[in-house]
């Protein structure tokens, strides 16, 4: 009998070891979810922000004013500012005020098929 009770009293404290470590777990597994979602999410603005960066970065770098445009072509300012303002050229420019605004890409691709003199 002694053997018996002792038995149930075993199998009980099992059970509620189980139970108490069950609700443990699954509190530890709650608040990691919470914190990797959270991490998750930080991570995917980080990398929104990392992409943004990316793309400013590179629309700046195809970007020249006048004097970095010339110094791209292999020129002095004032030879740009000649084929600039030659009839018929067509050089890829954005004038706002008094200042240039040059796309790098664009000057490649009219250089391609320019034939211009300066005299």
């Amino acid at each position: 009998m002694l053997k018996e009770k002792t038995f149930l009293i075993a199998i009980i404290c099992l059970s509620a070891s189980i139970i108490i470590s069950s609700f443990i777990i699954y509190k530890g597994v709650e608040l990691n979810g919470i914190y990797v979602s959270n991490g998750m999410h930080d991570i995917s603005q980080k990398l929104e922000s990392v992409n943004d960066a990316a793309y400013y970065n590179k629309s700046n770098n195809d970007i020249m004013d006048i004097n970095a445009a010339a110094e791209y072509l292999g020129l002095n300012t004032n030879d740009l500012l000649k084929v600039i303002n030659a009839e018929g050229i067509d050089f890829p420019y954005v004038k706002v005020g008094s200042d240039f605004i040059i796309n790098k890409i664009a000057v490649d691709k009219w250089m391609e098929n320019a034939r211009i003199e300066i005299q």
